[in-house]
């Protein structure tokens, strides 16, 4: 039986040494599921938002000899379809991977971000999982940072005031509403524990059944950056179910928008009263 993967990666003055070892871990990943009989063939689109405006270390030439590098097939290994893709301009995250995912017709899709380091069994573990449960439309992983704390991708619905403290508070405010912070990351439950019928995951590495993300119709293009994968999964929930796999796992460098300048805080708060507005409000 044929079954394919399409993955898209959007790249912007990413670390090409970290898009390096995302590709690699995604080849070997891949590797190991068609060799479980998995999967017979995978593709690969890397959308470049920055194309116009980087500098030489993050720009296409450097961007396509990292995907050269990674995932040229020598004879007789499996075969990895690739290509590389330019933006005439950044017009965000969502409307990239639009540009690569809206005409997939493969069995499963992969949204994944340039600094995820994929275990070797995470994608053949994915599929194993959307075999056994028909009812699943899309695997979010467990994930851990590079030095190995925990990273809780799996949301309970936001409020804006837990938004606020998340992002913006400092230590001893966010130390008085522990429990709620804790609660709206599931830090309630182990961050390696399965779980089921999630209604909110991180865009960060999402496996979705090419049917399931068909019929979403992808990301919502209003949103430039931030809460497009909440949008996402809130509308997949609807009418399938998103579950935490154990046994799919990623390290994952990125994350914190407070961290990353004004223009990001600006980006994340104009996107998050964009969610609330679509979404309904919650204090």
């Amino acid at each position: 039986m044929s079954r394919s993967l399409q993955v898209c990666i959007v790249v912007y003055h990413s670390d090409v040494s970290w898009l390096i070892k995302t590709l690699t871990s995604l080849r070997a990943a891949v590797e190991h599921a068609t060799a479980r009989g998995l999967l017979t063939k995978a593709s690969v689109q890397i959308v470049d938002n920055g194309a116009q405006t980087c500098v030489a270390a993050t720009g296409p030439a450097a961007i396509k000899a990292a995907i050269d590098l990674a995932l040229w097939s020598p004879p007789g290994a499996v075969a990895i379809h690739y290509a590389y893709v330019a933006m005439p301009s950044n017009q965000g995250f969502g409307a990239a991977n639009n540009r690569a995912l809206r005409s997939s017709i493969a069995d499963f899709v992969l949204v994944l971000n340039p600094d995820v380091d994929l275990a070797t069994e995470s994608i053949a573990n994915g599929i194993a999982h959307f075999d056994r449960n028909a009812a699943c439309g899309a695997i979010t992983p467990v994930a851990s940072s590079p030095d190995g704390q925990p990273q809780y991708l799996v949301k309970r619905d936001p409020a804006l005031g837990v938004l606020a403290l998340r992002g913006f508070a400092p230590s001893w405010i966010r130390a008085l509403f522990s429990a709620s912070l804790s609660r709206y990351d599931y830090r309630d439950v182990p961050f390696d524990s399965p779980l089921a019928d999630c209604r909110i995951v991180s865009g960060c590495c999402l496996m979705v059944r090419g049917d399931a993300w068909r019929n979403s119709g992808g990301f919502d293009e209003a949103f430039f950056l931030y809460f497009e994968d909440f949008d996402l999964s809130l509308r997949i929930s609807q009418f399938s179910r998103i579950d935490r796999v154990t046994e799919c796992r990623v390290v994952h460098a990125g994350g914190n928008a407070s961290a990353k300048g004004p223009k990001h805080i600006g980006m994340f708060v104009r996107s998050a009263l964009r969610f609330f507005n679509k979404h309904g409000w919650r204090w």
